[in-house]
């Protein structure tokens, strides 16, 4: 998806970028991508539970599909810092 003119990066830079577009503030986006990446970490066990996914399918999705250290490339230090695995 195209979020900013024709940037389609997977990237919370960007969502930081285009949050006035949604009617955010810096402030209110930050919060945002913060909440959502504690969620993360603290239910990704039960939610693999849940899932019934194997060690093998949780480690290949923890790092690539979830908290991807590529989504934190050149946000805010403060949001950098909470997804470092």
């Amino acid at each position: 998806m195209r979020i900013v003119d024709t940037n389609n990066r997977s990237q919370l830079a960007l969502c930081l970028q285009a949050a006035p577009q949604f009617l955010l503030s810096d402030q209110e986006a930050r919060a945002i991508i913060l909440q959502q990446v504690d969620a993360i970490r603290t239910h990704w066990d039960d939610v693999c539970d849940e899932g019934a996914l194997t060690p093998v399918d949780r480690a290949y999705l923890w790092g690539r599909q979830l908290l991807n250290p590529f989504a934190f490339y050149g946000a805010p230090e403060e949001i950098r810092a909470s997804g470092q695995l």
